[in-house]
């Protein structure tokens, strides 16, 4: 059974952009790389998929713009078909704003609010051009292609095209933010038949929504496509125009040449206030202080707690609501609980830029300062990052 290759998913990826407006066709297919052109043909005048982004004006009025491309399969690909998401008009908002909300997905777990809009907003053309194509072949697979926020809403589509059609389905993502919580990707990696997950380690992302938002990285390993000292904007590019990034890093026919790890698998961790100043701004230590915050909830039995929290309400009311959680462990007795709390808040500000801030105070609103300050910085990084494809 053929997967797309590294470039031929990466070229999709970067290509499907170009349709935002009508009247691009052309321009799309002369984007594709030849590898894309010779195993898939694209009927855009039928298989142009269009849908209401995320921005204000475009719900308000209800407009449309091209997001995604259906490419029929030929050659060694023949019977398979190819579905091209692409992210950004106003999606940036969606995905920054700290009001993220939670909704009910087709799978019945939890999903970004935003996100499931959006894809509420394709799913009817998308089902009007694959159900004639399935029909006629059911055993092929189905390639589900995105990058950034267009990786989120592929990751929606992948999961749904299996439940409703049966094929087997690909799912190819790079730079994807995490799409719902735990049950979402439990369900989609049981779900969805191969998943490809790639990033740039400077890329932040990749790293957000924050937890208690999940990649679903138990199928397969996260794919790093390079390495980097640190996080920033550049690296969420596809690297159109030469611009180091995406396209020409994965530009390999092999997807066993490429990097792999598994940075989403939960690894028990305590930080040590001494040790903080070793924390750079980096996906590295977003990993590593992630788990702490999970060790730490988990060895004071308030895990369980703070996951029904997530399900309710938006980021605001979680944060208010685990800031409340970690001022009480710092105040319970045995595992050394008020040394833990020290060693994660030292090493979250310093991640944030403030290592010059000295941690003496564990109340509420002291902690919940510290959480502001490190998701801030993630989301000011993660907005130049969107808005620098736009």
């Amino acid at each position: 059974m053929n997967e797309l290759t590294p470039l031929m998913a990466a070229s999709l990826a970067d290509a499907v952009y170009k349709l935002k407006k009508n009247g691009q066709e052309k321009v799309f297919t002369d984007a594709l790389s030849l590898l894309v052109t010779k195993n898939f043909d694209f009927d855009l005048a039928n298989h142009r998929i269009t849908g209401v982004s995320g921005s204000i004006v475009s719900r308000l009025f209800n407009q449309k713009t091209g997001f995604a491309a259906i490419g029929k399969g030929k050659a060694s690909y023949a019977g398979d078909h190819v579905v091209a998401i692409r992210g950004t008009d106003g999606l940036k908002d969606i995905i920054t704003d700290l009001h993220i909300g939670l909704t009910g997905g087709d799978n019945n777990s939890l999903v970004h609010a935003g996100f499931n809009k959006v894809f509420q907003s394709i799913k009817p053309a998308l089902e009007q051009s694959l159900t004639p194509l399935l029909a006629s072949n059911g055993t092929g697979t189905v390639h589900c292609v995105g990058h950034s926020l267009g990786g989120a809403l592929a990751h929606i589509t992948a999961d749904w095209v299996k439940r409703r059609y049966k094929n087997r389905v690909c799912l190819y993502t790079f730079g994807s933010p995490r799409v719902g919580l735990d049950g979402f990707s439990i369900k989609t990696t049981g779900n969805i038949d191969k998943i490809f997950r790639c990033t740039h380690a400077s890329d932040p992302i990749p790293l957000i929504p924050l937890w208690p938002f999940m990649h679903a990285p138990y199928k397969s390993p996260e794919i790093l496509l390079n390495s980097a000292p640190g996080l920033r904007a550049s690296g969420h590019s596809m690297g159109a125009n030469g611009t180091p990034g995406y396209l020409n890093t994965a530009n390999s026919n092999s997807w066993d040449s490429l990097q792999s790890q598994s940075t989403e698998l939960f690894k028990e961790t305590e930080l040590r206030y001494p040790d903080r100043h070793q924390v750079s701004f980096t996906s590295y230590w977003a990993h590593r202080i992630n788990n702490a915050l999970i060790t730490l909830l988990k060895k004071a039995g308030m895990l369980p707690l703070i996951y029904a929290q997530a399900k309710i309400g938006t980021y605001l009311t979680f944060y208010d609501m685990l800031a409340s959680t970690i001022e009480k462990i710092a105040k319970l007795p045995g595992d050394n609980f008020p040394a833990q709390t020290l060693g994660l808040l030292g090493h979250m500000l310093v991640f944030a830029g403030k290592g010059a801030v000295k941690v003496v105070d564990l109340s509420y609103q002291f902690i919940r300062w510290v959480f502001e300050v490190t998701v801030g910085a993630l989301m000011r990084m993660a907005r130049q990052a969107l808005e620098s494809i736009n």
